[in-house]
């Protein structure tokens, strides 16, 4: 009796160690792990995270800013004890960060950096000097968090906001109506609003900001300088003209919310959150978002879902790379913006131009998290 007592008090001192010191045994994946004092995650950890393919989350603070990294099973071949401590300072123009790790990963991983505070940029770019080295997208709904895909270290870089900016931010009425998001019913329909609007010179008809009630496809008014709606049924396409826009999707805003995610969807992640990088591709004059969406993930061989949805006169994104809206919350869902701006109608009224910047992004918090402000 006496030897099976002593066994199973040296079998509690031993696990008591081995939980002090982070090592395999006692890691839960399922749950983020805290960066140590001394910053290093062992060999060990990694390779659990490699044998099981999983995805983690370590986190760690450096004067009072929040950060994690995202690593994923899958990205990891070669693996060995890695710091990943970090020293974050503000500065007047934005943020520094200085590197703890003086050797490259061997691995892609994601750093979210959660700021105590509000940028107003959708995007910002990381310099080591004069050299661009990370670029940096920015999530987030209260505060913003920045989102840097990591595969070269730098001693020290500095994260400055991009100031460069399409248009004004979209007008912050209050609306219901947006590609992917429930749409509000109610209103007074008004179909002349639009109607005394001039055409510019791409061929489009431009909001003169003089509407104040919804159309008959309950679109609230659109923003002044903003192009309007064009219904599908009235759309003439000239094959005969093609220009050029640039498209890419991304879904960066599910790392920040893993725990959120269907745990049957998260293998479909990218590291980076990156499901196309922006592509410059070809249209006819005409066309619409969702028409270069249809013919871009076909010839990328890329998943895409969508439903027509009579109220509303347009098509409506269910699902894209497989990831569809509530996968990640009950407010998750497809969204898109052009230059900079969310557009408050569905993108197969939305007629492109000569060189727009097309983004599909997934939200998890009704657009809140990925700068699209009027969304109430």
């Amino acid at each position: 009796m006496k030897r099976i007592i002593s066994l199973i008090i040296t079998i509690v001192i031993l696990l008591s160690f081995t939980a002090c010191d982070g090592s395999f045994a006692q890691v839960d994946l399922k749950e983020p792990i805290a960066i140590p004092e001394n910053g290093i995650i062992e060999k060990s950890i990694l390779d659990k995270m490699k044998d099981n393919n999983a995805i983690a989350i370590l986190t760690g603070e450096s004067n009072g800013i929040k950060y994690e990294w995202t690593v994923f099973g899958s990205d990891l071949e070669k693996t060995r004890d890695v710091n990943l401590s970090l020293d974050l300072n503000k500065t007047e123009t934005g943020l520094k960060i200085t590197f703890a790790e003086t050797e490259d990963f061997g691995f892609p991983a994601l750093l979210s950096i959660h700021l105590n505070e509000k940028w107003t940029a959708d995007s910002a770019i990381a310099y080591a000097g004069d050299n661009h080295v990370y670029s940096v997208s920015i999530t987030g709904s209260k505060t913003s968090i920045l989102n840097i895909s990591v595969h070269k270290i730098v001693a020290v870089c500095e994260i400055l906001p991009d100031d460069t900016k399409f248009s004004e931010s979209a007008s912050s009425t209050e609306t219901n109506s947006s590609e992917n998001t429930e749409q509000n019913a109610g209103g007074t329909n008004k179909t002349d609003d639009y109607l005394t609007d001039v055409k510019d010179s791409d061929n489009r008809v431009y909001s003169d900001g003089n509407a104040t009630d919804q159309d008959k496809y309950k679109t609230d008014p659109v923003p002044e300088g903003k192009p309007l709606p064009v219904e599908p049924e009235n759309q003439e396409i000239n094959n005969k003209k093609s220009y050029t826009c640039t498209f890419s999707i991304e879904c960066s805003t599910i790392l920040n919310n893993l725990k959120d995610l269907d745990s049957d969807k998260r293998e479909l992640i990218p590291s980076n959150g990156v499901i196309l990088a922006p592509t410059t591709v070809t249209f006819y004059e005409g066309e619409s978002v969702f028409d270069v969406l249809q013919r871009v993930c076909k010839e990328k061989g890329i998943h895409l879902e969508s439903s027509w949805t009579p109220i509303y006169n347009s098509a409506y994104i269910e699902g894209i790379h497989n990831l569809y809206e509530f996968d990640c919350g009950e407010l998750s869902g497809w969204m898109y913006r052009v230059n900079g701006w969310y557009p408050n109608y569905g993108c197969s009224r939305y007629q492109l131009a000569d060189g727009e910047k097309v983004e599909w992004r997934y939200t998890c918090n009704l657009g809140k998290d990925i700068g699209c402000d009027w969304m109430k």
